[in-house]
């Protein structure tokens, strides 16, 4: 049986009073989606699997911050595990000895696309 947006708000409209059984519900509707986001980030399946418990918790907490009129609740539960990975890979990334953080410099770093247009 598919999980249908309704379900998915109903669950996480129950999770922001406490309700732990759709909790557990919106957790079984949705982890192993949040979890492929996760993973294709982090290319890592344990830390990956930390990262996840990580945005369950924060869903946990802020369950009654999601406004339905605004997004679907997959697209901001992904959200959250999209941005979460995403700090988890840049504090990853390492730093030169001078404290020059790569990722900065990636950042910074002219794409093809801004190459071709010179």
């Amino acid at each position: 049986m598919q999980t249908t947006r309704e379900d998915l708000e109903a669950m996480l409209a129950r999770t922001a009073t406490g309700d732990r059984a759709a909790f557990e519900a919106l957790y079984r509707a949705t982890s192993v989606k949040l979890f492929g986001i996760i993973f294709r980030i982090l290319r890592q399946r344990e830390a990956g699997e930390e990262i996840l418990q990580e945005v369950y918790v924060r869903i946990w907490n802020h369950a009654g911050t999601f406004e339905p009129g605004r997004a679907s609740p997959i697209t901001w539960m992904a959200a959250i595990a999209r941005n979460r990975a995403l700090d988890e890979a840049r504090r990853q990334v390492p730093q030169f000895a001078d404290g020059v953080d790569l990722a900065e410099i990636a950042d910074e770093a002219p794409s093809a696309a801004d190459r071709l247009e010179q």
